[in-house]
């Protein structure tokens, strides 16, 4: 079977080929495992992103409505502000002439 050195050389390059393919394919199947788990991480994170994107409009739609209500609460207080001033002045105008 094994009769020169010949024969011995091209069991050793049979074998190293052999060992080499199956290196290649250890790796190729690590290569797509990452890669599935990198799709699942990337798929966990977009669904991450809507909800926060949903969230962020909600507070947005919020706000804006809430912004309307404070600033007609707002223009309220300022008119009451302003009577209680006018009736300040008035009653200090009168207290004046008083004395």
């Amino acid at each position: 079977m094994i009769e020169t050195s010949t024969d011995v050389l091209l069991l050793t390059i049979a074998g190293s080929v052999a060992l080499f393919t199956i290196f290649v394919c250890w790796g190729i199947f690590y290569v797509v495992v990452m890669l599935k788990n990198v799709s699942k991480m990337t798929i966990s994170i977009r669904e991450k992103l809507e909800i926060i994107d949903k969230i962020l409009k909600l507070v947005k739609e919020k706000l804006e409505k809430g912004g309307n209500k404070m600033a007609m609460i707002t223009d309220s207080v300022i008119k009451l502000v302003g009577l209680v001033m006018e009736k300040q002045n008035k009653a200090s105008k009168i207290s004046k002439r008083k004395k």
